[in-house]
């Protein structure tokens, strides 16, 4: 018996882990190393014309126990992440030595479960070879039957291991993250940008207020800047007028290096740093964004309920098909903590009910470093995921993707304004107390109706 242990534990994942090493990113390359593994056992019954095969399927299922056995068991303790195999894992199966280098140095675990049943069944396919050329295949009676049946359930075990693992993770970097802002930066002769027809009625000559905000608004802050800013150019103003995302907008004003920031409501977070930087935020309304989320343009799914969102973000509507879609998998994308799009998905849409950890993107650089991020949106064929609406059809548009209904109402201007389309959100001026005397004149001024006129303009939504 601990010899036949040692061709299931040491021999047969030497041949397997050797010959098919790049079996573990191309599963069809593993082929010839179980066709290797099968004839090794096809021969070791030939030579030793082995008769009790029930202690050699006993010591192959010991093998296959040890090495997919403890496999799904770190799978689950890890909630079905990959990458944290590697800090331990690769140690514990050593025999299969080039699959081992290759998994634990270049984290190719996707198919390593594969590779461990497959060097299972292909020296089980050895073993029934030589019994049907001697013919000594034994007949399957109630017991043996079950047992099989057994093995084959847990063979295909990968699968929902796979399935459970594309839940939380992906590998596809998504769509670019990139956006030039060029065609919004002021005093560049932009077309992109906002103008009025009329000089403004605000004038500000010195002191200029220093601007930041969110992505989004920045044609906005960049308009208002570029037709009430007196005798600035197009290098002071890149100083000035700053785009640093929400999260660093918003510590660039809570430290004291921006005087206006320019975004959605805070999270409690954001509330909480001020608090502990003693900053009393002021926040003025200036219009109003529909939240708006997006499918592939091919996704025959065309509107959503609040409540069915909220089910699909909670991981309870797992399915396209349980939404009027594709018998597919819904692959949910979210936002950075912080950022101006998750703070409204979570004070918008998901109010009381908690959000499942965001789908993360993890892959390897090319000096095999991890890599582990919150994924990007990548606008698959089951991909759903969320923006401002002018965001996700002005600055950043995309032929491929479509927005969705909420609730049976499309996210317009029209039904923005009336108040049909239920997820709108406001957008505001922040200053810390006391603000400067032209940061005041400047939110004074964009609350005018000329003010809301050029955030009109800009594809924006005023208060008037």
């Amino acid at each position: 018996m601990k010899w036949l242990l040692f061709r299931c534990l040491v021999v047969s994942p030497l041949i397997v882990g050797s010959a098919g090493a790049f079996g573990l990113g191309w599963w069809w390359a593993m082929i010839p190393a179980l066709l290797l593994n099968c004839l090794y056992w096809y021969r070791y019954n030939s030579n030793f014309a082995i008769s009790d095969f029930s202690t050699e399927i006993r010591a192959l299922i010991i093998g296959f126990i040890y090495y997919f056995g403890i496999f799904s068991i770190i799978l689950i303790v890890n909630r079905y992440n990959l990458y944290q195999i590697s800090i331990y894992y690769p140690f514990l199966i050593i025999p299969y030595n080039i699959s081992t280098i290759a998994a634990g140095g270049f984290m190719m675990y996707h198919n390593l479960g594969w590779m461990f049943i497959a060097t299972f069944w292909s020296s089980i396919m050895g073993m029934v070879i030589y019994q049907i050329k001697t013919h000594r295949l034994p007949k399957l009676d109630k017991r043996k039957s079950g047992g099989l049946l057994i093995l084959v359930l847990v063979s295909l075990l990968p699968f929902y291991q796979h399935f459970a693992t594309n839940l939380r993770f992906t590998q596809d970097y998504g769509m670019s993250s990139e956006l030039s802002l060029r065609q919004y930066r002021p005093f560049m002769k932009n077309k992109a940008l906002a103008r009025l027809k009329t000089p403004a009625t605000l004038r500000i000559t010195h002191n200029y207020p220093r601007l930041n905000g969110a992505t989004a608004l920045y044609p906005i802050y960049s308009a208002a800047a570029q037709a009430t800013y007196s005798g600035m150019n197009a290098k002071q103003a890149a100083k000035m007028i700053r785009v640093d995302t929400t999260p660093k907008a918003f510590n660039s004003l809570i430290q004291h290096k921006s005087d206006i920031t320019f975004m959605a409501q805070p999270s409690p977070a954001q509330y909480k740093a001020a608090k502990k930087a003693h900053i009393h935020l002021r926040l003025t309304k200036l219009g109003t964004e529909a939240f708006v989320f997006f499918v592939n343009k091919k996704n025959p799914v065309n509107n959503l309920t609040i409540s069915q969102i909220q089910s699909i973000y909670q991981r309870k509507t797992i399915f396209w098909s349980n939404v009027g879609g594709k018998f597919s998998p819904i692959q949910p994308f979210q936002r950075a903590e912080g950022s101006g799009s998750q703070t409204a998905m979570e004070q918008l849409v998901m109010k009381d009910k908690k959000l499942v950890k965001p789908l993360r993107y993890q892959a390897t650089d090319g000096m095999g470093f991890l890599i582990d991020e919150i994924a990007g949106y990548n606008n698959h064929s089951n991909a759903i995921g969320y923006s401002f609406r002018f965001y996700a059809t002005q600055m950043k548009h995309n032929k491929k993707i479509k927005l969705i209904k909420i609730n049976g109402v499309t996210p317009t201007a029209a039904n923005i304004r009336n108040g049909k389309y239920p997820l709108v959100g406001h957008f505001y001026a922040i200053t810390r107390d006391n603000p400067s005397q032209n940061s005041t004149k400047l939110i004074h001024w964009l609350q005018t109706n000329q003010g809301q006129r050029l955030i009109d303009k800009t594809g924006y939504v005023g208060l008037k």
